[in-house]
C-alpha cells in the first residue's frame, strides 16, 4: 500500500550554526489481520469445547495468538508505512517524559486504545480525537482497548513502541479510513474527544476497507524513532 502526504514522519532537528545537524524523525506503520466469519466461527467453537466459554468481557476479541494456536492465518494482512502523525498532545508526553510534566496516566495493558473511524480528513498537528468521532453511536469511530501492554524496544534499530488492539465481530463494522492512539481504559464510542478527557497521543489516515460483521481484526502500530536512512526507512 503507498503512503500519504498527510502521513510525513514528525521531525525536531537542532542547529549549531554549522552544516552539521542532527535529526530525529518518529514514524508509524499501521499493520491490519483480518479474519472472516467463519473462521471466527470456527475458533469461537474450538475455544468452547477446550477452554469450557469465553471470557466474560463485552469487548472480547479473539487475538493472533487465539488463532495461531489453532493454525488460523488471516484471510488478509496489509501495513502501511509513514501513515501516522504524533500530534500536540503526543508531544507534550513524549517531551514531558524528558523535562516537565510527564502525562498523567501512561500507556499500560489497561490504559491504552486503539480507535478506528471513517473520516480520511488529512492529520493535522492540533487533532485532539478521530474526526470521526462526530457522529452518532459506533458507525463512525470506536476505540478498542490494547490486547496486552504496550512493547518497547530500545535494542532494536529504530527503536519501536508497539501498541495492537483486535476488534470483535460487533464493533468498528465501517470503512476503516484512520487510526489513533489514547490513554483511555475502556473500549468504547468516543464522541468529540469529550468522553472521559482522553486525549489522541497520535492519528493517521490510512484506506483499510470495510470489516463486517461477524468478522475479527487486529490492528497494530508500530512506531518508530530513529534517523532517515532512505526508501520510506529509519535506522
Amino acid at each position: 500500500m503507498t503512503g500519504h502526504p498527510e502521513g510525513a514522519a514528525d521531525r525536531f532537528s537542532v542547529g549549531v550554526h554549522s552544516p552539521l545537524r542532527e535529526t530525529a524523525t518518529v514514524q508509524t506503520s499501521l499493520s491490519v489481520q483480518r479474519w472472516d466469519a467463519e473462521q471466527t466461527e470456527w475458533i469461537a467453537r474450538k475455544y468452547e469445547r477446550d477452554w469450557g466459554g469465553l471470557p466474560d468481557r463485552a469487548d472480547f476479541a479473539f487475538t493472533p495468538l487465539h488463532f495461531g494456536q489453532y493454525g488460523v492465518r488471516p484471510y488478509s494482512e496489509t501495513t502501511e508505512h509513514d501513515c501516522n502523525m504524533i500530534v500536540q498532545q503526543g508531544w507534550v508526553w513524549l517531551l514531558g517524559g524528558v523535562a516537565g510534566t510527564t502525562m498523567g496516566t501512561k500507556f499500560s495493558a489497561t490504559n491504552g486504545r486503539i480507535g478506528v473511524g471513517t473520516s480520511s480528513t488529512a492529520a493535522a498537528y492540533t487533532q485532539t480525537y478521530l474526526q470521526g468521532d462526530t457522529g452518532s453511536a459506533s458507525t463512525t469511530s470506536y476505540y478498542q482497548l490494547v490486547s496486552g501492554a504496550p512493547v518497547i524496544s530500545t535494542g532494536s534499530t529504530p527503536p519501536t513502541l508497539v501498541f495492537s488492539a483486535s476488534f470483535g465481530t460487533g464493533v468498528a463494522n465501517f470503512a476503516w479510513a484512520e487510526f489513533g492512539t489514547d490513554n483511555g481504559s475502556a473500549s468504547g464510542v468516543y464522541l468529540n474527544g469529550l468522553a472521559g478527557g482522553f486525549l489522541l497521543f497520535n492519528r493517521g489516515v490510512s484506506a483499510q476497507g470495510t470489516k463486517a460483521s461477524g468478522q475479527t481484526w487486529t490492528a497494530t502500530q508500530t512506531i518508530s524513532f530513529g534517523t532517515p536512512t532512505g526508501a520510506g526507512t529509519v535506522g
